[in-house]
């Protein structure tokens, strides 16, 4: 008989000092003691992980906002859990230089439940191979279904993509850019939330620090403000509030707002408020999934920032539909041929054509639920120039 792990010598031996004459005596006593020795062995190292080994049918789950791997640590009664997920991306503009082949992202959530009410929950981020971020580090007290609390560094409760980011939440090879740009996706500050559901409404409210006004908005939109919680600066909080609905079932309509100025201190040329608001809904019934979004932003005294823009207005919306050949196998697996449109203006206002049209048809293929492999063929169009635009990504939650 082999063991497992040292400890479990010590345990045999303790708990079992007869084996040896058992296994003269009784050949059937013996396979059975084994058997108890080996489910405790998975025990004992399952209990040094603090639970942190998760079955795969708990992911998938979504707690709290979160996507399914960093809700894994809300189905533990208390210990350590680890997850994580990445995503590697192909570009190519067809017929064009300048293709490229991006390992994007390696994540790692690790959690911590200290009981029923208390979690610890943290994301580590390594982009294109060689940057690091913590994306989000929080406490959250869970209170009940109506209303818990959330204080630290987290991700803004905004739009459909920003919360859910993980590559099997979404069709697309990459994330829509209309959310990236206006929103902005992945988005993440200093601040404490109240969140939770009422009837059939779920509702999130915070209060962060706000934009720190380096906006290139004509080429970035508000990704340039974003402080991402390194030694923020809080000068200028910001208010933030958003509803759902899912009263029906597959249906979810919501939208939110967020305010605040972007200056950061008083000796700028202008406060610089900003506000965000959306419009979003998604709607999956049987082999159907579709999602919708609408955002508007705008930036006081765009004219003065450091890089100043022709417009203080931006806005973009998109429309997905994608049906899942595979869902009546009986299978776990999915394979969803969809059509993405998009369009988003960084320069509403001003005088030059600045809309960007996108046009995606694409394919996304999981053969478990924690693999996905996606293709998808783009037109963008801008100013009357043409491109096309092939993306291949493979995407892992753990």
């Amino acid at each position: 008989m082999k063991l497992r792990n040292p400890l479990l010598g010590v345990v045999a031996i303790t708990l079992f000092p007869h084996v040896g004459f058992a296994q003269e005596q009784d050949p059937e006593r013996l396979q059975e003691l084994e058997r108890r020795i080996e489910m405790l062995g998975l025990e004992l190292e399952a209990m040094q992980l603090g639970g942190a080994t998760t079955s795969e049918a708990e992911i998938g789950l979504s707690h709290s906002g979160m996507g399914p791997a960093a809700s894994k640590i809300y189905s533990k009664d208390s210990g350590v859990s680890i997850g994580g997920y990445g995503e590697m991306l192909y570009t190519e503009k067809l017929g064009k230089e300048g293709d490229s082949l991006d390992f994007y992202r390696a994540i790692v959530y690790f959690g911590y439940r200290f009981d029923e009410n208390w979690v610890f929950n943290s994301e580590i981020e390594w982009e294109h191979v060689d940057e690091t971020a913590i994306e989000f580090a929080y406490i959250d007290y869970l209170h009940s279904d109506a209303w818990n609390v959330r204080i630290g560094h987290m991700l803004m409760p905004i739009g459909i993509t920003n919360q859910m980011h993980e590559a099997t939440t979404f069709l697309t090879p990459n994330r829509p850019l209309v959310e990236r740009f206006i929103l902005p996706s992945t988005w993440h500050e200093n601040g404490v939330a109240l969140y939770g559901q009422v009837a059939d409404f779920q509702y999130d409210v915070a209060i962060v620090n706000g934009f720190n006004s380096d906006f290139d908005l004509a080429s970035s939109g508000l990704r340039g403000g974003r402080q991402k919680g390194s030694k923020a600066s809080a000068e200028d909080l910001a208010y933030l509030a958003r509803i759902n609905w899912n009263g029906m079932q597959g249906l979810v309509l919501g939208g939110s707002i967020y305010l605040g100025d972007s200056a950061q201190t008083e000796t700028a040329a202008s406060d610089f408020g900003t506000t965000i608001w959306e419009l979003h809904a998604e709607y999956q019934n049987g082999p159907w999934q579709t999602q919708a979004l609408f955002a508007q932003a705008s930036v006081d005294d765009a004219d003065l920032l450091a890089t100043p823009s022709a417009s203080d207005d931006l806005s973009g919306w998109y429309l997905q539909l994608g049906y899942d050949v595979l869902a009546d196998n009986g299978k776990a697996d999915s394979l969803v041929p969809f059509l993405h449109y998009s369009a988003y203006d960084l320069q509403e206002e001003s005088a030059a054509d600045t809309e960007v049209t996108r046009m995606m048809a694409g394919i996304a293929w999981q053969p478990i639920p924690q693999l996905i492999f996606k293709s998808a063929l783009t037109r963008e169009e801008e100013a009357g120039s043409e491109d096309d635009i092939l993306e291949i990504s493979v995407g892992y939650i753990f």
